[in-house]
């Protein structure tokens, strides 16, 4: 093993110690990182398409459009009464003879077809093994005739920690809690029963019940329907309506669930 965010006195930092260390951060697969326009395409002509400013991160080797620099790609004409679809790839080369890397945008054109055009095929090498070829769908591109129609996002958009921790910040916040309760039939027809919810919320919840016959044969007939009232951030009324009047005598089960802010 050795150090490589070290001083070791002589050059020792390659692409391929950066390359791993990437992975085991950003992940081994292609992403395009959430910074700047994204690798947005836009659509200039039937022929031209602008990549606009962005970074990628292709199994470790990371690229960047910089900002207010389009990569401008040519869209070959497509044909009268046929359909194309052209794929905007990032690609990567390693020169066999130099090791000299390089990653740009290019398009792969697709066959035409009278009917269902097919997505052209593109390499998938692997670049911490060597391989000295990898690309990166971005877009798929469809032509109708001499127009493009369509151009497609395909890659996968990995979003920053910043963001990551907004997203856990928010599921941290919610509280989900359940129940089921046997709720007493009162007089035949209506069932009142109040609940005090384990944990209290921050702010009203929201509330949903279902009902079901909980010691009667005959439930399945039975015209039953719950409703919940009187919300509040600790607790709510279960009510169950009841018109079968065999069942006057019931205790009806109702499962309840309530999601909301915690009280933090």
């Amino acid at each position: 093993m050795e150090i490589v965010t070290g001083h070791r006195g002589t050059p020792h930092v390659t692409p391929y110690k950066v390359g791993d260390f990437q992975q085991g951060i950003v992940g081994s697969e292609d992403y395009v990182l959430d910074v700047g326009s994204r690798l947005e395409a836009q659509i200039v002509t039937n022929n031209r398409i602008d990549i606009k400013d962005g970074s990628i991160c292709m199994q470790g080797r990371h690229a960047v459009i910089q900002k207010n620099i389009n990569d401008e790609l040519t869209i070959e004409n497509g044909m009268q009464g046929e359909k194309r679809i052209d794929l905007i790839v990032s690609r990567y080369v390693k020169e066999p003879d130099t090791g000299i890397e390089s990653i740009d945008t290019s398009v792969i054109q697709g066959t035409p077809s009278k009917g269902s055009p097919a997505v052209p095929e593109h390499v998938v090498g692997d670049i911490r093994n060597g391989d000295l070829k990898h690309e990166m769908p971005l877009y798929e591109v469809e032509l109708n005739g001499i127009n493009v129609t369509e151009v497609r996002p395909v890659f996968k958009l990995l979003c920053n920690m910043s963001e990551l921790q907004k997203q856990f910040d928010e599921l941290n916040s919610n509280l989900i809690q359940s129940g089921t309760e046997l709720v007493p039939n009162a007089n035949g027809y209506f069932a009142i029963k109040n609940i005090t919810f384990p944990v209290p919320y921050a702010e009203i919840p929201n509330v949903t019940a279902t009902v079901s016959n909980g010691d009667n044969n005959d439930s399945l007939e039975a015209n039953i329907f719950s409703q919940v009232g009187r919300v509040s951030k600790t607790g709510c009324v279960l009510k169950v309506c009841c018109w079968n009047e065999k069942l006057a005598g019931s205790k009806f089960k109702v499962s309840w669930i309530a999601v909301g802010r915690r009280e933090l």
